[in-house]
């Protein structure tokens, strides 16, 4: 069940150009295979409850007032949560199976590969997301606010 949370204040930046869109990065800009795109409108249809949490009572409204992030989205060969390419920032919500030795280690390798694409990862676990619901998203905003403030200095 998704309670009422109060809609958290947020500035407002001016969108910059997407560079990963422009810009030629080794691996970010394969083609995406059938499969891949297949897999990703699979993760769209069935999103986990937090997954759906964030993405309607946060992104949505967050979108409209800040920089734009999208849910499941293929980079390289990987489809993250939620992206905003404005700011290099990928959130990923966690569960169970990304706490095994095997998913700890694919997690590892694949935050290494998207941090050499110039990606800040930030992980929430399940858990967070549903017993510190507006903690996680004033974290988020947080994050926003620090990555806007030095991309919008440069």
């Amino acid at each position: 069940m998704i309670s009422e949370v109060p809609i958290m204040e947020v500035t407002v930046y001016e969108p910059s150009k997407d560079k990963h869109r422009g810009e030629v990065i080794e691996g970010i800009n394969a083609p995406v295979s059938e499969e891949m795109k297949k897999r990703k409108k699979e993760l769209r249809k069935h999103m986990t409850e937090q997954e759906k949490n964030l993405w309607y009572r946060f992104f949505l409204l967050f979108n409209d007032r800040g920089p734009e992030f999208i849910h499941q989205k293929v980079i390289g060969h990987y489809i993250v949560d939620f992206c905003c390419f404005e700011l290099d920032l990928i959130i990923e919500i966690d569960g169970g199976q990304h706490f095994t030795e095997a998913g700890r280690a694919y997690d590892a390798a694949r935050t290494k590969k998207l941090q050499y694409w110039g990606f800040e990862v930030v992980r929430y676990s399940n858990k967070e997301v549903n017993e510190n619901f507006p903690g996680v998203c004033q974290d988020i905003i947080n994050r926003i606010e620090e990555k806007a403030v030095k991309v919008f200095q440069n």
